[in-house]
């Protein structure tokens, strides 16, 4: 009975030691169970970095898109609006320099998307092969547990041969607990990063794919522009020639259109006394800033020494050019005499009108509204103006002479009545 008493006694002692060192046991358990439950809050954290820079890429290069569209749109508009080519010239070596950093910045980010595609597809693999190998440990895991049976800690206490046998198998249990309940997480969390390293994937390949599309686009587009560069140049130097032609023309039209005003003034002291020509004089000089204009428009050639834009010649223009519209009139400045009729190369048809003195001209006009000899007034109509050559539109070419001296006419001319 005593030896009966005593085996009787001791099973309860040992569970309640067991209780007690498990209890012991589970928070430190729990508490290291939940320390090693894995994060993602730093692939998080290069995400949103890799994010970041790849917005502020997509910054620039929409920053210099937008600046292209605009260049393109003005050159299309100077194109309807026939712009002048230098401007256009401009515009487009703008244009061109500016596609070739943006291609540049598109072979860089495409350089990049790439490499980053690269990256994604290592770690899809490696995430993919991981989740293999925790696949096949739970498998076996659980086809252990199946030929074994389920462990319990009361079957560990009630097995065991001593207290410290029970502590060492419930701290195995326990860890081995804490191994599957880790190995589970784990795989859940391969399952979710390979699913978000697919979404990325996918989402940097269509990128790429746009990103190729938009830099052929670009490029040919740059090549068009680079074409209309090469053109206008190739019209620019055709024209050229022409355009030299016609100054040597010009040239040649104001040395005869001197001769001509010397030849008037030199008939005319003949006839008439130098006394009335001294008066006339003095009235058409108190009208100086003052003279209407001849007509109206802007003026394109001023007086003086003429540097030429695109072909960098140099001239002498002893008037003005006044761009305006065929068929305008042009009106004579002042009262007098018209005293030539004539027709010249380079300025086409012209009318030299005698105010006593000064002589006024009015070149490349298309019809002559007046006669030799006639009187005319001020703002009476000379002519019609026309377009004499094809390098440049219809223009009045208008001069003041102070004798044989040309003049400058701006500084006769009405400035508010422009």
């Amino acid at each position: 009975m005593h030896r009966k008493h005593e085996c009787g006694t001791q099973i309860p002692y040992c569970l309640k030691v067991a209780i007690l060192a498990l209890g012991c046991l589970f928070p430190l358990l729990a508490k290291n169970a939940k320390q090693s439950v894995p994060t993602n809050q730093g692939a998080r954290q290069g995400s949103s970095e890799i994010e970041r820079n790849i917005e502020e890429k997509n910054a620039v290069l929409d920053s210099i898109k937008e600046e292209l569209e605009k260049g393109r749109e003005k050159v299309q508009q100077l194109q309807t609006q026939e712009g002048t080519v230098m401007t256009q010239i401009s515009l487009l070596e703008t244009n061109i320099t500016t596609s070739e950093i943006y291609l540049r910045e598109m072979s860089v980010k495409i350089d990049s998307t790439a490499r980053t595609i690269g990256l994604l597809s290592v770690q899809l693999s490696t995430a993919e092969h991981d989740l293999r190998l925790r696949t096949d440990i739970m498998k076996r895991r659980l086809r252990a547990l199946y030929k074994t049976g389920q462990l319990s800690l009361p079957d560990i206490v009630l097995t065991s041969s001593s207290m410290s046998d029970i502590l060492h198998r419930v701290r195995y249990f326990n860890e081995l607990n804490r191994y599957d309940r880790n190995l589970i997480t784990a795989i859940d969390s391969s399952k979710k990063s390979i699913e978000t390293k697919k979404t990325a994937l996918e989402k940097h390949q269509r990128n790429l794919a746009s990103f190729k599309h938009d830099k052929e686009t670009e490029f040919n587009a740059l090549l068009d522009d680079q074409q209309k560069h090469k053109k206008i140049l190739g019209d620019v130097r055709d024209r050229k020639n022409a355009y030299v032609k016609m100054v040597g023309e010009l040239e040649l039209a104001q040395k005869e259109l001197q001769n001509i005003v010397a030849t008037l003034e030199k008939n005319k002291h003949k006839k008439a006394p130098a006394k009335s020509e001294k008066s006339v004089n003095a009235a058409f000089e108190k009208e100086k800033g003052r003279l209407p204009w001849p007509i109206k428009g802007k003026i394109v050639t001023e007086f003086g020494r003429v540097v030429h834009s695109i072909y960098k010649t140099v001239t002498m223009n002893t008037g003005i050019d006044i761009a305006c519209s065929k068929g305008d009139k042009a009106r004579c400045v002042a009262s007098g005499k018209v005293a030539y009729i004539g027709w010249m190369r380079g300025l086409g048809k012209l009318v030299i009108v005698d105010h006593g003195g000064y002589y006024s001209t009015y070149a490349r006009l298309e019809d002559v509204l007046v006669a030799k000899d006639d009187t005319v007034t001020a703002g009476a109509a000379i002519g019609l103006v026309g377009e004499i050559n094809d390098v440049e539109g219809p223009k009045l070419h208008f001069e003041l002479r102070k004798s044989t001296e040309a003049i400058d006419p701006v500084e006769w001319l009405d400035e508010r009545k422009r």
